[in-house]
């Protein structure tokens, strides 16, 4: 039992993994509250979490700040927009759904096309900012190759990303009811899982 609490142990290595993703998670919501920032705050959320478990790893909150403002001027306009795209294809999705038409149909399903490749892409988007330096647009031109070469973790990623929205379209209330959830550690915890996924990807590429 003593063993089990030694610094050293599985037990509290699991404990301090657990409370680093906490206060990641904390920092990402905070910066992401002007809406603008989250590019920014998803590259540097990535690279955090691709640090750790390496002898890279270092504070996490100086090193969170750092990538932040490195990769605000690249993070800013791709996330603006993937959000364009998004909004656009939502709204697109939801005005044709009501047509009744052949066209209505075709177009429903053009825009759901649309918005789920975009979903796809910014999986892989704002992760390979921050392990490349890269134009914007080779960046996306890689995201959506690598997206497209690596289809299984792809849909694993993905899955991950939207789960808290598409549970919020579905069921608000059980949104809700695991608000706790998100607001503890869901998205630093999906990060350094997709971070797990992305490595064998990304390895080669280094």
């Amino acid at each position: 039992m003593r063993a089990f609490f030694e610094s050293d142990s599985w037990f509290m290595q699991l404990i301090s993994r657990f409370s680093s993703l906490a206060v990641l998670n904390l920092v990402f919501l905070c910066t992401c509250i002007p809406i603008f920032t989250i590019g920014a705050a998803l590259t540097a959320m990535y690279d955090v979490v691709f640090r750790m478990d390496t002898d890279r790893e270092g504070k996490l909150i100086p090193a969170y700040f750092r990538a932040f403002a490195a990769n605000f001027k690249q993070g800013t306009p791709l996330w603006l927009l993937f959000l364009l795209v998004i909004a656009a294809s939502c709204v697109n999705a939801v005005t044709f759904s009501g047509w009744g038409n052949p066209i209505g149909h075709v177009l429903f399903v053009l825009a759901v096309v649309i918005l789920i490749n975009t979903l796809l892409v910014l999986g892989y988007t704002f992760p390979l900012l921050s392990q490349f330096d890269n134009t914007k647009w080779n960046t996306l031109k890689n995201a959506l190759f690598l997206s497209v070469a690596n289809l299984p973790r792809t849909l694993i990623i993905a899955v991950i990303n939207c789960f808290p929205w598409a549970l919020m379209f579905v069921n608000f209330y059980a949104f809700i009811q695991l608000s706790f959830l998100w607001f503890v550690l869901y998205f630093a915890a999906a990060a350094y899982f997709n971070s797990r996924v992305l490595k064998k990807v990304f390895d080669p590429l280094r």
